[in-house]
């Protein structure tokens, strides 16, 4: 068994139908979207501009699954970062920015960067726009003076602001120090974040964490025994910084239970326990891996985080919630495509245009039922409303599944923090305009429905006489 994502996992652990037929289901629900993905949709709202990746390391060597914890370790960023308090500033804090800052910004930036004037995009008549930026970064990373453009420029490190005349030294001491308390700014109302629209994207925009291409990052160098694999240098080199070490390692029954428990969420049975003991082989521990990824339970275990951000349920939600006798069927799509090992863009494409796929594999339309997870409701008296809902959420939900951003603030406005403007959120709403969620269509190959046919017909043709019995004792 070659090195593997699981392989590494396990080993910081020891260091620590019926058949033919298929029918497209109808919508299905959302119960809870609890997987790191939506966390993080939240979190990328506040003001946060110096997210710092932590590694995770997943359970999974599988294919498919390296795509799918791409999205998970998304949502296990750790936003490292200063940031501005929700809360009033203290009266010190206030009184400093009303003396100091505020009528230093009215002298000697407002005429360039407020309401009126806002040249390269920037405003400074708000901490909304400080903390937006122009066409370059945001003005000021809070409590970071050094890295905040506005206190590069006021030094003349590169930008030359103001171009005229630079500050004196006591006005640059003032907003470093500004900046260093988290930038208070007494008053600020959410409101003062709404700026007008920017059109495009700018540099530092695209410079946005969670659209980076996904890189190779060095190993670190440990120089430790304790290390069996690339993983465990990140681990162990994060605990050295925190002054921490490693913890004993694990005994051969401890971690057969803690992978077992990993990768298909059950203990050991006895009989199961005492053959890995009883396994003198050296690669005892990595055939038992092997072993646990072909178990069926692999595959239920981890479906449930997919079926968890992609807000399947067995019935529609809201105040109807009738049952959705078909969801089962996508259900099981996510399980045997987990089992299966199947490529991860393969399983994305499947379930984003499943319908435009060549051939007639009944899965394909399965597949299709991603598009139709949301909540509906028969009886709702608003169809154009209600059918709007359907779009809008599932528009949603395809930034929060497969490209890792929570879009839904870009349906009414450019979004203030992620580079996707509004047009771009109708632009892929757009696709789905024509989407006709068919409650009816039998998923069946050409095959399997002609041996359905045959076998139909020679039940008719096996029970004619009791069936017509039955009928005339209802008649009667």
């Amino acid at each position: 068994m070659g090195y593997s994502v699981v392989a590494a996992k396990a080993a910081f652990a020891a260091n620590g139908a019926p058949p033919g037929t298929a029918v497209r289901s109808r919508p299905l629900e959302l119960t809870s979207i609890n997987l790191r993905l939506r966390v993080i949709a939240n979190q990328m709202h506040a003001p946060c501009l110096c997210p710092t990746i932590m590694l995770e390391c997943p359970p999974m060597p599988k294919t498919i699954y390296r795509g799918f914890v791409l999205m998970l370790s998304i949502g296990s960023l750790s936003l490292v970062c200063g940031s501005v308090s929700s809360a009033e500033p203290s009266d010190a804090h206030a009184r400093f920015f009303e003396t100091n800052i505020r009528p230093l910004l009215v002298e000697h930036c407002f005429e360039c960067h407020s309401g009126k004037s806002q040249k390269g995009g920037l405003r400074l008549d708000s901490l909304g726009g400080l903390l937006r930026g122009g066409d370059s970064d945001p003005a000021i990373v809070p409590g970071v003076p050094d890295e905040s453009l506005l206190i590069q420029a006021v030094r003349y490190e590169g930008y030359e602001m103001p171009p005229n005349k630079q500050l004196d030294d006591a006005e640059i001491a003032s907003l470093e120090r500004w900046v260093k308390l988290g930038a208070p700014w007494p008053g600020t109302d959410p409101d003062q974040l709404r700026l007008e629209p920017k059109e495009g994207f700018t540099d530092g925009d695209r410079r946005w964490w969670a659209i980076q291409p996904v890189k190779t990052p060095e190993v670190p160098s440990t120089e430790s025994e304790w290390a069996r694999n690339p993983i465990d240098h990140f681990v162990l080199s994060a605990m050295r910084e925190k002054g921490l070490s490693p913890a004993p390692e694990a005994s051969a029954e401890i971690l057969a239970r803690r992978v077992y428990f990993d990768l298909t969420g059950l203990p050991p049975t006895v009989e199961q326990l005492d053959r890995y003991l009883n396994d003198e082989s050296p690669q005892a521990y990595e055939r038992l891996v092997d072993e646990l990824l072909q178990s069926p339970a692999y595959g239920e275990r981890y479906a449930r985080h997919w079926l968890d951000v992609v807000r399947y349920a067995d019935s529609d939600g809201y105040r109807a919630d009738h049952t959705r006798a078909n969801a089962w069927r996508y259900r099981q799509y996510v399980i045997d495509s987990l089992n299966g090992d199947k490529p991860y863009d393969e399983f994305a494409r499947e379930q984003l245009a499943g319908d435009e796929l060549p051939g007639e594999d009944p899965e394909h339309l399965i597949a299709t039922g991603f598009l139709t997870h949301g909540i509906y409701e028969y009886n709702n008296r608003d169809v154009v409303g209600h059918w709007d809902i359907i779009l809008n959420e599932a528009t949603d939900t395809i930034g929060d599944v497969f490209l890792g951003a929570g879009m839904q603030c870009a349906r009414c406005h450019d979004h203030k923090f992620d580079p996707i403007l509004q047009r771009d959120y109708f632009a892929l709403r757009s696709f789905l305009e024509a989407m006709l969620i068919d409650d009816d269509g039998v998923c069946a190959s050409q095959k399997e429905s002609e041996r359905y046919a045959e076998q139909f017909s020679k039940w008719e043709t096996a029970t004619s006489d009791l069936r017509k019995q039955l009928d005339e004792r209802e008649a009667k």
